[in-house]
């Protein structure tokens, strides 16, 4: 039985409340608040006032998915065909389809753990098992060698990367990156790697993202990437992700995407298509790239100057990921994190998810893709409320 997303329902309520003319704070969307690069706005406009709007191809309009290969060859070093390339409705629908055309039943997908909110139930529409691996704050909540291993069975068929992930902000650098292939070529070398690079763009503090088809090259044929306009460009709402595969992957893909979704949308896919082709896009990302940085750090010192919240520093993504435990449990009125994330909307107006979601029970993922004036009014009414509550438990 499939789950509903936990952040989107977050939302959903942290939505509701404003309608009823509550002033909520919301950290619980992952969604930039910036308008797309102008020129992408100018392209929309421009096809809409001089053509019909028609069906698009349904692996996608052929300029945007050889633009897409000119991006791709150009950031993981190798060539990229038009034909290794899908265009989906969004990196979350990439995802979906390509378990629904690679998984059999009982093949397991490991994913550590904090994960994304949907890979469970993706892998889970596929008739696929989720095999969780849970990562420690001591090391960064990056996957380690070690535990990589002996989650491997002769059934793995995909180990999924979020690079950087999401809730945590973790990337993972170069050398860790190896080293997780090579105890995949040598524990299981048969399956394939998954790597969401939705983030990529979006890393700070001297992090350096690296491509995982340039660093383990000795693997490149079983390594599939999904990407996406959505984030970098602010282009949530286009709903276009990219599925980077082997070609039988993508036609195999696209031949379900045909009962499916069809093609993305048409003006979606010119919105698309001018991000990744009109050099004056650039700038915005930068410029947005820079909000981002700024957020992070004001975040970063507002919530560790508060009792009880203890932070690793994100590599990248726009997410925060609290430690609450000393504020929940025993002798709290708290019984877990969904409560304290409960009570902090309801009763406090503050939206953020609780990390049970993410399979991280005791934790809250705050988002920082919101207005400057959205952080400082939210980090003061946090600390309000928190200032209200019994002192946290010694850590």
């Amino acid at each position: 039985m499939l789950s509903e997303s936990p952040t989107l329902a977050m939302s959903a309520r942290a939505k509701e409340l404003k309608a009823q003319g509550e002033e909520v704070l919301d950290f619980s969307a992952g969604e930039p608040d910036f308008h797309p690069p102008a020129a992408v706005t100018a392209a929309v406009i421009d096809y809409v006032r001089t053509r019909p709007v028609h069906y698009a191809p349904v692996p996608g309009l052929p300029a945007l998915r050889d633009a897409a290969a000119a991006e791709f060859a150009r950031y993981h070093g190798r060539p990229v065909t038009r034909g290794e390339v899908l265009v989906s409705c969004g990196a979350k629908h990439s995802l979906a389809t390509l378990f629904m055309v690679t998984l059999s039943p009982g093949d397991e997908v490991v994913i550590p753990a904090p994960y994304w909110v949907s890979y469970a139930d993706m892998v889970r529409l596929g008739d696929g098992v989720p095999v969780i691996v849970p990562t420690r704050r001591e090391d960064g909540w990056r996957l380690q060698p070690e535990a990589l291993a002996a989650a491997l069975t002769p059934k793995t068929r995909f180990i999924v990367l979020g690079n950087p992930t999401n809730p945590t902000g973790a990337g993972y650098p170069a050398p860790l990156l190896r080293a997780l292939g090579e105890v995949m070529a040598r524990v299981a070398p048969n399956c394939w790697l998954l790597v969401d690079d939705i983030y990529r763009r979006l890393v700070y503090g001297g992090f350096e993202h690296v491509s995982a088809i340039t660093t383990l090259a000795d693997v490149t044929e079983q390594i599939v990437v999904v990407d996406g306009v959505s984030k970098s460009y602010s282009m949530t709402g286009y709903r276009i992700g990219f599925l980077l595969a082997p070609a039988k992957v993508v036609s195999a893909a696209s031949r379900l995407q045909g009962h499916t979704t069809s093609g993305a949308a048409t003006v979606s896919q010119i919105a698309a298509l001018a991000a990744l082709t009109d050099p004056s896009c650039e700038a915005a990302v930068q410029d947005m790239h820079a909000a981002f940085t700024r957020r992070r750090e004001f975040m970063l010192a507002g919530l560790g100057a508060l009792p009880g919240l203890d932070i690793v520093a994100p590599d990248g993504a726009f997410y925060l990921f609290c430690d609450i435990s000393r504020h929940i449990g025993p002798g709290t009125q708290f019984a877990d994190d969904i409560a304290f994330a409960t009570w902090l909307l309801e009763q406090k107006l503050v939206g953020t998810v609780p990390g049970t979601a993410f399979g991280a029970p005791g934790h809250l993922r705050l988002s920082y893709a919101a207005a400057d004036e959205t952080l400082r009014g939210g980090v003061e009414r946090l600390g309000e409320a928190l200032a209200g509550l019994p002192p946290p438990r010694a850590g």
